[in-house]
């Protein structure tokens, strides 16, 4: 394995990120509201919140890469990610701007 391709996997926490609304909005509504079938909604929720205190080390990891290996930089704006409140939000533009400037990864696992 090369260093370049070391590198190349730091969006995957990044979109991970991005999935929690929707899966914790889904779990939301189909889930009763009982305490212990909330307990998934739950894990899903502290997922999300430990993946964006963990999401400036993604980041940057991941714009050194970009900026070793591709033409695109991303915006140091993206270090809002670490607020839990619009990481979720921040982390869907990030990955979505990564595949319009970068593309599809080649190995995406």
């Amino acid at each position: 394995m090369t260093a370049s391709h070391r590198g190349d996997r730091w969006w995957q926490p990044i979109a991970a990120l991005a999935a929690t609304f929707p899966v914790a909005l889904a779990l939301s509504l189909v889930l009763p509201p009982d305490v212990f079938s909330m307990l998934p909604l739950l894990a899903v929720i502290l997922v999300g919140f430990a993946l964006a205190l963990c999401s400036p080390a993604f980041v940057h990891f991941d714009r050194q890469y970009l900026a070793a290996e591709r033409s695109w930089t991303p915006s140091v704006l993206y270090y809002v990610m670490v607020v839990p409140a619009v990481a979720p939000f921040v982390a869907a533009a990030y990955v979505y701007q990564r595949h319009r400037r970068v593309g599809v990864p080649a190995t995406p696992l």
